[in-house]
């Protein structure tokens, strides 16, 4: 089966929201509230007939994807919630917050007799422990894992499936650095193993995600050190923090940074998402560091809370016309992990002219730009309505790793037989490496251990 790419239509974009369960139902609440009291107060006198055609459901505030975080080692957070101290994660929990399908008792429904389809569907963040990590995942060792993260992508209800695999991989602080070509090794297997073990159907629901942290790498090492080429790569992602601030540090990244993730996607005609972004310091930037505090009030520059990050990123979406936007609608200060770090208050809901643009240019879509909300993932990618643009990664008679069919066939029997190192190590010049292994890292940009 052909995997699609699912790349929207020109100048239209699929909204993601995240990344815990409670940001992402406070998003789709605050949204839905805030409809009401627009809806209310243009009646005049606040006694709106609810069966006006004016007043919307909440389902029409449910994002196209919610936005998730796990780990290969434990894969808590889809089946079952867990918090690693940055608010519950739970996927199928998020996809159970605001149902949109009847129960669906066809006998050859994919998820389970009286299982629910969803319009919505979800954007993994799959953490693989650094170089360490993907030395297991390369020599076989975690394949049992691999099987449980297949067998829910296979059962979950979600109409499409984002997964990013090794998210922020160019992080330096999160261990990839230390053998870029063991990262493509993992990346590799897992997309082979998943894309051989699915079903067809679940095939065409999984798209696999490379995510770049769009700041400074490690010294010597480019993006061309991490990639695992075209045929294992759906979509390309970026993040977008403090970027697009013109005060923001070296270490931070700088929009030239975003831009050379976003033009290395052009390139390859891949699709691109914003996989996480929100405004670093907070909306109104209470979280700014003294560096930030002293570079406002010596320069002249737009202090409108919309202007100064939404506008900027919604330029580099116009830009480049990006295929996803995932925003993390959240008060980072209230969350364990997030707390002191600098991150602030992003929930949409906190700012009165902020909430007032969302809705009118993303809600409303009241621009050049449809932003598009759930249901809108749930035919894309089908066989045989490929649109243009969208890109085929069949294996071209290719096998495992990207390496021919031949091959293929060969090495399975061979590592059986002999118990020798896994194999494609060797064949793909990972031995030639001298970096050593990674320590456990959290889940948390460089920019959060930094000093300013």
């Amino acid at each position: 089966m052909t995997i699609m790419s699912c790349r929207p239509p020109t100048n239209s974009t699929y909204l993601v929201i995240g990344q815990d369960l409670f940001s992402i139902s406070e998003y789709v609440t605050s949204q839905y509230n805030y409809s009401l009291h627009q809806h209310m107060n243009s009646t005049g006198n606040g006694t709106a007939n609810v069966v006006d055609e004016g007043v919307q459901s909440i389902s029409s505030f449910v994002p196209s994807a919610f936005m998730v975080y796990t780990d290969l080692e434990t894969l808590k957070g889809l089946w079952e919630p867990t918090d690693y101290g940055s608010g519950v994660e739970y996927a199928d929990g998020a996809l159970d917050l605001f149902p949109s399908s009847p129960p669906n008792n066809n006998q050859n429904n994919p998820h389970g007799n009286n299982a629910r389809s969803s319009s919505t569907g979800i954007q993994i963040g799959l953490w693989l422990s650094g170089a360490r990590g993907c030395t297991s995942i390369a020599m076989g060792e975690m394949d049992g894992k691999i099987e449980l993260l297949v067998a829910y992508l296979e059962r979950t209800r979600a109409s499409k499936i984002f997964l990013r695999l090794g998210y922020e991989f160019d992080n330096p602080s999160f261990g990839y650095s230390e053998d870029p070509a063991m990262y493509i090794l993992a990346f590799r297997k897992i997309v082979a193993d998943c894309r051989r073990k699915l079903s067809e159907e679940a095939r065409g629901r999984v798209l696999f995600v490379w995510h770049s942290w769009a700041a400074p790498m490690a010294e010597s090492l480019t993006l061309d050190s991490f990639y695992p080429g075209d045929e294992f790569v759906d979509w390309i992602g970026v993040s977008i923090f403090q970027q697009v601030f013109p005060w923001s540090p070296y270490w931070g990244g700088k929009m030239e940074d975003v831009e050379r993730v976003l033009d290395f996607a052009q390139e390859r005609d891949k699709p691109t998402i914003i996989a996480e972004s929100t405004p670093f310091g907070g909306i109104e930037l209470k979280e700014a560091s003294d560096d930030t505090k002293a570079f406002l009030a010596n320069n002249e520059y737009d202090h409108d809370d919309w202007d100064r990050w939404f506008g900027k990123v919604l330029d580099v979406i116009d830009r480049y016309d990006v295929s996803m936007w995932c925003y993390i609608n959240c008060d980072w200060e209230s969350q364990p992990m997030w707390h002191n770090i600098g991150f602030g208050e992003t929930r949409l809901s906190s700012n009165p002219n902020v909430m007032s643009q969302w809705h009118e240019r993303i809600i409303k879509n009241k621009n050049e730009r449809r932003f598009l909300a759930s249901g809108s993932l749930e035919t894309c990618g089908t066989p045989g309505t490929m649109h243009l643009g969208e890109t085929n990664n069949e294996a071209n008679g290719k096998g495992a790793f990207g390496l021919p069919s031949f091959f293929s066939f060969i090495l399975v029997p061979f590592v059986v037989a002999s118990g020798a190192f896994f194999v494609p190590y060797f064949i793909l010049g990972g031995h030639k490496t001298k970096r050593g292994q990674s320590s456990d890292k959290e889940r948390k940009p460089l920019l959060s251990n930094m000093d300013e």
